[in-house]
């Protein structure tokens, strides 16, 4: 993700305009600490939003830690419908559906002491 002049491995502009695209808005969700996504292509990319591990939560349910730090997937649907340009109107009552799904799982984990059964019993499905 470097640029090319940084790094010998490192990207061109053109490169990286293909993999993340010059004008739309990137949401990258690494499981890190997202200042390393940030040290890396900082010269490239202006819209490029990084979620990760902020250090927040501390004896926390698996989805209540992710929650905490905006890397869960009810997040990530709301920083989409906030940041591509004119979906925030068309979008409103899913965000407020995540935002309602996000203070339940929250609830839950507070007073069960555990993730509900839907995120614990999971199973990939293929």
């Amino acid at each position: 993700m470097q640029p090319a002049s940084e790094h010998p491995h490192g990207l061109s502009e053109r490169e990286f305009d293909f993999l993340f695209t010059a004008d739309k808005p990137v949401i990258f969700n690494f499981h890190g600490y997202p200042w390393l996504i940030h040290k890396l292509a900082y010269r490239h990319h202006e819209n490029l939003h990084v979620r990760g591990y902020k250090e927040k939560g501390n004896i926390n349910t698996p989805l209540e830690l992710a929650i905490l730090n905006q890397i869960d997937r009810f997040s990530l649907v709301i920083d989409v419908i906030e940041r591509v340009p004119g979906l925030a109107a068309r979008a409103a009552a899913l965000k407020d559906e995540m935002n309602d799904t996000i203070a339940g799982h929250l609830e839950y984990a507070h007073t069960q002491g555990t993730d509900r059964p839907e995120i614990n019993n999971w199973v990939w499905p293929y």
